[in-house]
């Protein structure tokens, strides 16, 4: 059996040396710039409210937003600068130049812009989108992205290190007097809020949302996130692309629109309630809406302990489950592509189902009802009980229908 021998010549050994060599100095060097910390800057600025049917509008393209209940007619803006650049004096240029400008925003509204120096650089680095702390070796991996148009031009942050892109940011105290008109646009960052009122207008492209409590105008915009609402009282619009939703408790009117992503609300008391999710489950549980339309085009609808006046619940693929009384309900439609739908209602429910099913079965779980059946087939394609005077419309390519009182009761038919 033939031997190895190893190769000990100098030109081997001395390239293997070299590589090691250069391997730790890289090394040294990445965990030198990994261990330098960002200088930090903190300025206070004042704006004044304005004036009513008129909207402050500020910008800031990274950085975690806190919103506080505020007094007099100032919001008031404390902001704290981060910012690490190739040099010390760089650093501190980066630092000074942060700084609120009147501009415009990209409709050509007057906006109020922390001064990034875009015309320098057209990216920038967040450390801290993803809690780490500015120092993770694992930043240098990270790849994504966002990117928007800031003071005129083009620039994208970037959530892991880029040797072309210095640390900047700016995390944010902001403090809302009552009846503020207020739009805040952060490109990346968390935005957190305690107990406001007023006029107000979120938009992040990518960051969660969360509000304790507001009252009056609301309108959440982000690209990519979560929103998480404690109470909201008022007119509510709500846009994310992809992101679930939670309202704990909703009064008024609301839009509600996610590209991707669960919706849950609990203690509706609305008017008119509009739900939309391109993939993902849609739960409304306890209260009472005027009118709700909840669909979304793959996932289940849920509806539960909610009393309703109008009700189209609609999923491309899923289920479709009401649990309602029915008692103040003029008319409800249910739709699916491909599921069942359970509707559980009170023991006093008078309602005329038509279904239109086809391939599934309607199964009329009231021994009253008085059931209706295809021409010359034994299928039951509607039922009515009492005077009827909730309308019910079933739709479905594939899949069962099952109407009877919650908690069960009489037989079925």
């Amino acid at each position: 059996m033939a031997k190895r021998s190893l190769d000990l010549s100098p030109a081997p050994v001395m390239a293997s040396w070299l590589a090691a060599a250069l391997t730790v100095a890289v090394a040294l060097c990445m965990a030198g710039r990994l261990a330098a910390e960002p200088q930090t800057r903190a300025f206070r600025q004042s704006f004044p409210v304005a004036a009513a049917g008129r909207t402050l509008r500020l910008a800031n393209l990274a950085g975690r937003v806190d919103l506080v209940p505020g007094s007099g007619n100032q919001v008031v803006v404390d902001a704290t600068v981060h910012a690490e650049a190739s040099g010390a004096g760089e650093t501190q240029r980066l630092l000074q130049e942060m700084q609120w400008v009147r501009g415009q925003d990209t409709k050509g509204r007057e906006e109020w812009a922390l001064a990034y120096p875009v015309d320098r650089y057209h990216s920038f680095f967040y450390p801290t989108a993803h809690g780490q702390s500015e120092s993770s070796f694992w930043s240098l991996f990270d790849t994504s992205s966002s990117s928007t148009t800031y003071r005129g031009e083009r620039v994208r942050v970037y959530l892991g290190r880029r040797s072309s892109a210095p640390t900047l940011y700016a995390d944010l105290r902001i403090a809302v007097p009552r009846s503020c008109f207020l739009a805040l646009r952060n490109l990346v960052g968390t935005i957190r809020g305690g107990a406001l009122e007023g006029d107000l207008a979120l938009d992040t492209g990518n960051g969660d949302i969360h509000l304790d409590a507001f009252a009056g105008q609301l309108r959440l915009d982000t690209g990519s996130g979560d929103v998480v609402l404690g109470v909201s009282r008022g007119e509510t619009s709500i846009d994310t692309g992809s992101g679930d939703v939670v309202v704990h408790q909703l009064v008024g009117n609301a839009s509600i629109d996610t590209g991707s992503g669960d919706v849950r609300i609990a203690k509706v008391a609305v008017g008119k309630l509009t739900i939309h999710t391109g993939s993902g489950d849609v739960t409304v549980h306890e209260g009472a809406a005027g009118s709700l339309n909840a669909g979304t085009g793959s996932g289940t609808v849920r509806v539960v302990g909610v009393e309703l006046e109008e009700l189209l619940a609609d999923t491309g693929s899923g289920d479709v489950e009401v649990q309602s009384s029915l008692e103040h309900t003029r008319r409800l439609t249910a739709k699916t592509g491909s599921g069942d739908v359970r509707i559980y209602a009170g023991p006093s429910a008078s309602f005329d189902v038509t279904a239109d099913q086809g391939s599934g079965d309607l199964s009329v779980q009231y021994s009253d009802a008085v059931l209706r059946h295809a021409r010359h087939r034994d299928k039951v394609v509607g039922a009515r009980r009492g005077d009827g005077r909730t309308a019910i419309r079933i739709e479905t390519s594939s899949g069962d229908c099952v109407i009877g009182p919650r908690g069960g009761g009489k037989g079925a038919n």
